[in-house]
């Protein structure tokens, strides 16, 4: 009899040890979650390119009827892929949009459409500006990667530098400063303007030959200095100043020279890359007109 229970019992327990299987392998099967994120380079176009694979992005998943899945999620690249920080799986019974930011750090919050909205942000403490992405149509665990397209939020601006003085007279390049740019405010994706402006105007420095290195002296075309700012957008009046060295046959060279622009007029939009040339006289640095083309 003793046996024949056992038997008995063992039978018993098969569906149920069956069942525990089924629930294991079915876990096991679940599918992370991953991203293809792009940067789109064009304002009104498709184009794109890979985002920064050293930028950490923020990314909200919400259901299509606006209940959280997550929330303001770190997503990093691992060497192969984009994922969540924390291993975030697709649910089975629903599907999932999402939307997002970078970097990280900034302190964004959304609400259930996807709208983000910054109370406080500061250029200063982000050089390398701030990306909005679009809200992804709706997707389910058979949708492999989800590319997420990130626009600019900020404007970004470079220099070129022409030495327009004399044939004789040859010039090395100290330092680029912007003056006068507004570097703080707030964000609202929903507002009409996006971004108000707050506090006092600052300078930022373009260029700097003790750290950005490279070969500054200046000839007759102009030429590229330093990196790629990014600014707020925003409609104001700075100047830039540059502090140089020059030679010429009577003299050493003569650091620490110093002219500036007129008041640039500047009007920077969200997306655009401007670049300003710079022409240095002995009396004023003259610039172009900025020239926009989209944000890359």
């Amino acid at each position: 009899m003793n046996i024949f229970r056992h038997i008995f019992v063992l039978a018993a327990l098969v569906p149920a040890l069956a069942s525990c299987l089924s629930s294991v392998k079915q876990d096991g099967d679940r599918k992370v979650i991953v991203f293809e994120p792009v940067v789109g380079t064009e304002v009104r176009s498709e184009n794109t390119v890979s985002f920064p694979e050293n930028t950490e992005i923020g990314v909200w998943a919400v259901t299509p009827d606006g209940k959280t899945f997550f929330e303001r999620e770190k997503v990093v690249f691992d060497g192969e892929k984009w994922t969540t920080e924390v291993p975030h799986y697709w649910p089975r019974d629903t599907k999932l949009r999402f939307f997002g930011y970078a970097p990280y750090g900034c302190d964004v919050s959304s609400d259930e459409n996807g709208s983000l909205a910054i109370d406080s942000y500061d250029l200063s403490d982000d050089s390398d500006g701030l990306y909005i992405s679009e809200v992804t149509p709706d997707c389910g665990i058979d949708a492999g990667a989800v590319h997420m397209t990130f626009r600019s939020a900020t404007s970004k601006i470079d220099f070129r530098v022409d030495n327009g003085l004399n044939q004789v007279t040859s010039v090395k390049v100290e330092k680029i400063i912007l003056c006068g740019v507004y570097v703080h405010g707030s964000f609202d994706e929903d507002a009409d303007p996006q971004w108000i402006l707050s506090g006092e105007p600052a300078d930022i420095v373009a260029y700097d030959c003790t750290t950005d290195g490279g070969d500054n002296s200046i000839g007759r075309d102009p030429k590229f200095l330093g990196k790629t700012l990014e600014v707020l957008p925003q409609q104001s009046f700075p100047t830039v100043k540059v502090i140089y060295s020059f030679v010429n046959a009577d003299s050493e060279w003569l650091p620490g020279q110093e002219n500036s622009t007129e008041e640039l007029q500047a009007k920077w939009e969200a997306g655009r890359h401007y670049t300003y040339t710079l022409i240095l006289t002995e009396t004023i640095v003259k610039h172009s007109t900025g020239i926009a083309s989209e944000a890359e």
